[in-house]
């Protein structure tokens, strides 16, 4: 394979990787395992993009100082963000696309349609016991992850334009259903009503690094298509 190739699609796994890290967080509560990986997390030298740095220090910061009662304290934020028990008092976020694309904020309207049909045509059928909405935070940083294996199997295959094809859809993905839909006002309420250090800093994450993604995309696919 091209060395240009390679590099791309060690590019491609990173970003693979860090998408498939921000799901997990979303996706349930910090566990001890999770934390733990997270204690080795150190600030990267010359990290000086904004809002993703800002929200690395945080985050290291948050688990350097870690106690007993942290899995507590950081169960209790997740609930009342992600889970609805602070929602009546205003100081929650519901993680779901179509409460925040609908005048009514309900879930299960046309957003969770679309992606759900996104889902089917990528080979992804979701569990009829799932019990949550397809639009949800996690399952759509999820499907990026599945697009950048499905880009990273096509550049090792020799396949560019499939690869292309691919980077495609996660920029629409990401134009439509997520940076260019519902991740600001999202990202913006969960640092908002955060009491933990931690949910602000991923968020903070969460928001620039799809901003940077998003150009990066654009990049890779026009230094592919040369």
């Amino acid at each position: 394979m091209d060395s240009s190739l390679i590099e791309m699609e060690k590019l491609i796994k990173n970003r693979s990787r860090i998408y498939s890290f921000l799901a997990r967080i979303y996706r349930t509560e910090v566990d001890k395992e999770l934390l733990s990986q997270l204690s080795s997390l150190t600030i990267p030298e010359n990290a000086d993009i904004p809002g993703v740095s800002e929200g690395i220090r945080l985050l290291v910061n948050y688990v350097k100082h870690s106690m007993e009662d942290t899995l507590i304290e950081l169960a209790v934020d997740y609930a009342r963000i992600f889970l609805g028990t602070g929602v009546q008092s205003g100081e929650g976020a519901y993680p779901f696309e179509s409460v925040y694309t609908n005048p009514y904020k309900l879930v299960m309207q046309e957003a969770r349609d679309e992606v759900f049909n996104l889902y089917r045509k990528a080979g992804l059928i979701p569990s009829q016991d799932i019990g949550v909405p397809e639009d949800h935070v996690a399952f759509e940083l999820e499907y990026m992850v599945h697009l950048c294996e499905d880009t990273s199997d096509a550049l090792a295959a020799g396949d560019t334009h499939g690869a292309v094809d691919y980077l495609t859809k996660q920029k629409h993905f990401l134009e439509k259903h997520l940076l260019g839909s519902w991740m600001p006002a999202f990202c913006s309420d969960v640092q908002r009503v955060s009491k933990t250090d931690f949910y602000k800093a991923i968020a903070m994450i969460t928001l620039e690094y799809q901003k940077i993604d998003l150009h990066t995309i654009s990049e890779l696919i026009e230094e592919i298509s040369r």
